[in-house]
């Protein structure tokens, strides 16, 4: 692989994405090979919408939640069919709504009363009934973060007492086929896992009971971690096994993930040209092409991409403190060991950025180029983005 992404570079004089699909294809079928019928596997879109990840998905029967129009119509020109769509994300307007149905997305995610209205009115005026979840918020006595909430009050679902305060027989045209609950992200322990499904899962059953909902579904979200320092990763295999036990013990009748980052991660590379080197009050400085104008992760959640060049130099290693073009010093893609001969022009290569790279990131500032994006699927180079100029969008 190694080889392939140096060719590129020796092709290309501007950042680019690599994604190796066929590696994805591999990470696909073995997750299918193990899933038990009643636990189900979407994909959440938010991690990386590239047309071309969406068709390996589809291809390995993967259904696909969306979060905006945007990537509903993404996943509709990659394929997808209605029936394996299903939409989440805390901002749903009526006019939303009645696009997604519109589209005939399987499963909606209820997150406020003004949804459960809308849409109710909405499937009412067409005369049909539309599936969906109600997203619980639920409350941690720990202070831990996270960004999907964690302990935190956020936009997503309501409460297990707001819940409660609804007569779900007023919305007889919304079947709900159960409860969401998703507040923790990338985490690595299997054991963490444990506490909080065991958490979510007594509660939301608890939930179910009290609304009188037959709890067809519990959507438990994603939050399947990888490890982006040196360390053992999650496997699938073990977390599965873990469902299975609480299912059993919970008499859950279906089980729903939506993993992003767990799916698609291992599977992306960005590289990008060295620009300058230069010490600066006693420390090694690195500047470079792109940086988080076109992988922000670092600047948002103080953690770096696992960086290396593609030299195959054994000169010893030292740190450089590597940044960005933009004019802040938030553009800081992390310290990072490299051959201490490393010079201008030689490329670096950021490891484990299939999920949250560019479509996280914030290109139009400062108006630099957008990166490229180029597959490797079933032994062909597939160029899904060439770079582009500010020309091409600024007005």
């Amino acid at each position: 692989m190694n080889d392939i992404i140096q060719t590129l570079t020796q092709k290309h004089d501007a950042p680019f994405f690599f994604y190796d699909l066929d590696g994805l294809d591999r990470h696909l079928k073995e997750i299918k090979s193990i899933l038990h019928p009643e636990v189900k596997v979407w994909y959440a879109c938010k991690a990386n919408p590239l047309s071309n990840i969406l068709r390996v998905l589809n291809e390995n029967g993967f259904g696909v939640d969306v979060a905006s129009l945007g990537e509903l119509t993404q996943a509709q020109a990659a394929g997808l069919k209605p029936h394996a769509l299903i939409a989440t994300g805390p901002a749903k307007s009526k006019k939303y709504l009645s696009k997604m149905m519109d589209a005939q997305v399987s499963t909606i995610v209820i997150e406020s009363i003004n949804q459960l209205k809308d849409l109710n009115e909405v499937a009412g005026s067409r005369g049909l009934k539309q599936n969906v979840l109600l997203r619980v918020q639920l409350a941690w006595d720990e202070s831990l973060k996270s960004v999907l909430g964690g302990s935190s009050i956020t936009p997503f679902g309501l409460g297990v007492e707001d819940w409660k305060k609804v007569n779900l027989s007023e919305y007889a045209h919304l079947e709900v086929l159960g409860l969401h609950c998703f507040q923790w992200g990338n985490i690595l322990d299997l054991s963490k896992f444990a506490t909080i499904w065991e958490n979510t899962i007594s509660q939301c059953v608890s939930l179910a009971q009290y609304l009188k909902i037959d709890m067809k579904v519990l959507d438990l979200g994603g939050g399947l971690g990888v490890n982006y320092q040196e360390g053992t990763e999650l496997t699938f295999n073990e977390v599965h096994s873990l469902l299975l036990t609480l299912k059993e013990k919970y008499q859950l009748k279906e089980i729903w993930l939506e993993l992003g980052r767990f799916t698609v991660a291992n599977f992306g590379s960005y590289l990008t040209p060295i620009i300058d080197i230069k010490d600066v009050r006693g420390k090694k400085l690195m500047v470079t092409e792109g940086g988080i104008n076109h992988i922000a992760r670092p600047a948002l959640v103080n953690e770096a991409f696992p960086c290396s060049t593609l030299s195959l130099s054994k000169e010893a290693t030292e740190t450089f403190s590597v940044h960005g073009p933009l004019c802040t010093a938030l553009d800081f893609l992390g310290d990072h060991k490299l051959p201490r001969n490393t010079q201008v022009g030689d490329w670096l290569h950021f490891k484990k950025v299939g999920a949250y790279g560019f479509t996280e990131s914030m290109p139009y500032f400062l108006c630099h180029d957008l990166p490229g994006e180029i597959c490797l699927y079933k032994g062909d180079i597939i160029q899904s983005r060439t770079s582009v100029t500010s020309a091409s969008w600024l007005s």
